[in-house]
């Protein structure tokens, strides 16, 4: 057999370790992680190997050479651009003249190759992909097979909706040299997203195959340093060079150890020529590379280093990882987190702060203490969009500092010269924010239209209307009496950004490393007016033109004057009145108000106009399940014809409500950008769209001569009831897995986490994306029986990991 050595990979997630090495040629334990896998391969008798390469390929081809001083044969296959997993096997498959393995030189693993070829042969494969199961799979392409190991589904880098099990793609294939002719010549083609998939489509032969044993593919910092601390242990099947001095204590040929070195606690890794002085200690889970030298009276501990580093006396590192030839002078403190690049000098007791990032080449001064990034600081470990959007306290996690940042990372993933129209709520911190965002925007190279004050719906809408590439909404809203600030991001589409656009803006922000333009290149801002206005016609229009059905008072809370004004616009155009009570009446008040003035119903709208509280005509309030049902109702009803998004989550009999009114529902995940995505080019929907919706509402109320509460009582009965479980974050990847293969031979559905239908109805089991829990929404006639539903499946997912 022969076997292709992916080595492309640029390791953006790693920098600064990577900014002047190729992601394959980062040690671990002080060799290049691709060097054990050349070993791996070389254990299983494949020795003659070939090697893929785009980024940086002079460091990998000038450290194995030819391959014959490890035992193998090597062939670089170079990329002039960029061709994808498969693209860059296909450029070499003049060498691929029989059964191949696939590997990624970016990966440790120590797994047994043997069982997997031979299940390969066995079921006459034309493709294996090798399986693990992992605590966190959001990652990676999450896979399912039936019983004989066939590839049933496939879903890359899903989000915690998305996931139906905790086994993954380790990007390690075995693939006969058949199952290239499907990849086209010189096109950049990926294995997960493009091969496989159509090899499913097909029904050619592709399989799953799980590997037991330790699989890594040390994409950030956290992975990279737990992969060597795992070495250590021996958890990995792994050679580790040099002897063990100590329990614990490796060194190689050359290093140099105080006395007082036999009493340290390892387990610990010292190079090749490495001199420790007299006085100095190093603690457990430290990895020194080749070269170095500790001075007298420092404190090394839990610290990575590679190799030649001059570290002076009484240093303290702790937690720390350093890259090659960097000189500390005496007295320095790096706490734990920070990443010093190549070649940086740090100055005499200077005091580098924890998660610091400082990239190659840089200079620390004497005495200073360095709180932040040589450019900016890490993204957070949460992720960092929910919908679309990214979210946080107002000025205590979104800062004026954190937007400058965001704006340079959402900027550098952009096309240069791409347009984004900001707009804000007209609160005095969201348009800080704007203020921000808007030069920090043009400084990376974007066109930017300010669209000034705004609501979010507005704020799609307007993207579109200004032929805009893109926007990013500013909106300040209260969530449990703290006010908190929220950036929305929308495309040129007008929806919210998409998975993919995310991980740009994410990738960009792990970066920390922005391109600016020059000062005379800076494009001017555009300021568009009139957005409002052109939104609030465009409801009249979509709500039926300007011909009134009759007189209709509504009574309405709403603090944000742009939503007073758009609800003016339309209830003038129609003729309906308006009566609106002062800001935070409370609900019984609020309710004698609606009954008082003899309104059809009441709306309370919060600060935003996207959260809607509904009153019928007695003054109740509607509960927030059966508003939704209303607002499509009323949809169906005067927008006949239209397709429309609505989320599983939703009872079942809407979409027959909907065709017996010539309509149609597309049944969607429940972010919002599915749902809009799903209602095509109509501008608005009747529950993304509140002001919308209360319009369409009212059209219904008229047209049909019934209350609020009549049009409730149509409706069929039904009961949703939410309730979730706290699971821990390593088992939600297992407990889908687990759910999913006990659902197999039942109706189910895996749009939107799990979807299990029963005999008294469904329930829904979605494994939070920001929390450590499951929430659980269930469907029935009754009550009753929806909360019976709920509490038997929080009973079974509890029973999994209690």
């Amino acid at each position: 057999m022969k076997a292709i050595i992916m080595a492309g990979g640029k390791g953006t997630r790693l920098r600064p370790l990577t900014c002047q090495l190729p992601k394959p040629m980062v040690p671990l334990l002080g060799r290049p992680c691709m060097e054990y896998i050349i070993d791996l391969l070389k254990r299983h008798g494949i020795t003659q190997i070939g090697v893929t390469m785009q980024f940086m390929p002079e460091a990998i081809r000038s450290y194995f050479g030819d391959g014959r001083e490890y035992g193998v044969e090597l062939h670089y296959f170079d990329e002039d651009t960029p061709l994808g997993t498969a693209g860059s096997v296909k450029n070499a498959s003049d060498f691929l003249d029989e059964r191949f393995v696939v590997i990624s030189g970016d990966a440790l693993t120590d797994f047994d190759l043997g069982p997997v070829i031979d299940f390969h042969s066995r079921r006459e494969a034309l493709a294996t992909i090798v399986l693990t199961r992992v605590e966190r799979p959001l990652e990676y392409g999450v896979v399912m097979t039936d019983e004989e190991g066939r590839v049933i589904r496939f879903l890359e880098k899903p989000d915690w909706s998305e996931v139906f099990s905790d086994t993954v793609n380790t990007g390690i294939y075995v693939l006969e040299p058949e199952a290239l002719q499907w990849v086209a010549e010189g096109k950049e083609q990926d294995f997960s997203s493009d091969l496989f998939p159509l090899l499913m489509k097909r029904g050619e032969p592709l399989y799953g195959c799980i590997s037991e044993g330790y699989w890594s593919d040390i994409g950030n910092m956290e992975q990279y340093r737990q992969a060597q601390f795992d070495m250590l242990e021996g958890k990995v099947n792994v050679a580790i060079q040099g002897r063990q001095l100590y329990p614990g204590i490796y060194a190689e040929d050359g290093a140099t150890l105080p006395p007082d070195s036999a009493e340290w606690s390892g387990p610990v890794y010292i190079g090749q020529g490495t001199v420790i002085e007299e006085g100095a200690t190093v603690g457990a889970y430290t990895v020194l590379g080749a070269g170095n030298r500790i001075g007298r009276g420092s404190a090394i501990g839990q610290t990575i280093m590679w190799d030649y580093n001059q570290i002076g006396e009484h240093n303290e590192i702790a937690g720390a990882t350093l890259c090659s030839q960097i000189r500390c002078y005496p007295e320095t403190v790096i706490g734990e987190g920070a990443v010093i690049g190549s070649h940086c000098t740090i100055g005499p007791k200077a005091h580098v702060l924890p998660r610091v990032k400082i990239w190659p080449h840089k200079r620390v001064r004497e005495h200073a203490v360095q709180g932040d990034s040589v450019i900016w600081g890490e993204i957070a470990r949460k992720p960092l969009f929910t919908d679309g959007a990214v979210a946080g306290y107002a000025n205590e996690e979104v800062t004026p500092d954190f937007a400058a940042k965001f704006a340079g990372a959402y900027g550098a993933s952009l096309a240069k010269g791409k347009r984004i129209a900001v707009s804000s709520s007209a609160d005095g911190f969201a348009r800080l924010i704007r203020s921000v965002l808007i030069p920090a925007l043009q400084a990376v190279g974007v066109r930017v239209t300010d669209a000034g004050d705004s609501i979010s719906s507005a704020a799609r809408f307007g993207v579109k209307a200004l032929g805009a590439d893109g926007g990013i909404h500013v909106q300040v809203v209260s969530e449990g009496g703290r006010a908190v600030c929220r950036l929305e991001c929308i495309d040129a589409a007008g929806l919210p950004i998409g998975k993919s656009a995310e991980r740009k803006v994410d990738n960009a922000l792990a970066l920390e490393d922005f391109p600016r333009l020059e000062v005379a290149s800076i494009p001017d801002i555009r300021l568009a007016e009139g957005i409002m206005d052109a939104y609030g016609k465009r409801l009249i229009t979509e709500l039926g033109g300007e011909s009134g059905q009759g007189p209709l008072t509504v009574v309405a809370e709403a603090a944000n004057p742009a939503v007073r004004r758009l609800i003016g616009v339309w209830s003038g155009a129609f003729g309906w009145n308006v009566v609106y009570v002062p800001q935070e009446t409370t609900e019984s008040a609020f309710g004698s108000a609606v009954v008082g003035n003899s309104a059809a119903f009441g709306v309370r709208l919060d600060y935003s106009g996207e959260l809607l509280c509904l009153y019928d005509e007695g003054g109740k309030p509607v509960p927030a399940e059966r508003v939704d049902v209303l607002l499509y109702m009323s949809y169906f009803q005067c927008c006949r014809g239209r397709t429309v998004g609505v989320p599983l989550s939703a009872p079942t009999f809407l979409d027959s409500a909907a065709a017996a009114l010539g309509g149609q529902v597309v049944r969607t995940k429940r972010c919002a950008r599915a749902v809009l995505e799903a209602s095509g080019d109509h501008p608005f929907h009747p529950v993304h769209d509140p002001l919308f919706g209360i319009g369409l509402l009212a059209r219904n109320l008229l047209g049909s001569a019934l209350s609020v509460t009549q049009l409730l009582q149509f409706m069929p009965t039904f009961s949703l009831h939410s309730t979730y479980v706290e699971v821990p974050w390593s088992e939600k990847g297992r407990l889908m897995r687990l759910m999913t293969e006990q659902m197999r031979g039942r109706r189910a559905d895996l749009l939107d986490g799990i979807k299990v239908y029963d005999e008294s109805g469904w329930v829904l089991l979605l494994p939070d994306t920001g929390e450590p829990r499951f929430t659980l929404i269930a469907h029935g006639e009754q009550e009753e029986s929806a909360v019976e539903l709920a509490e038997r499946y929080r009973q079974e997912l509890t029973r999994h990991f209690v």
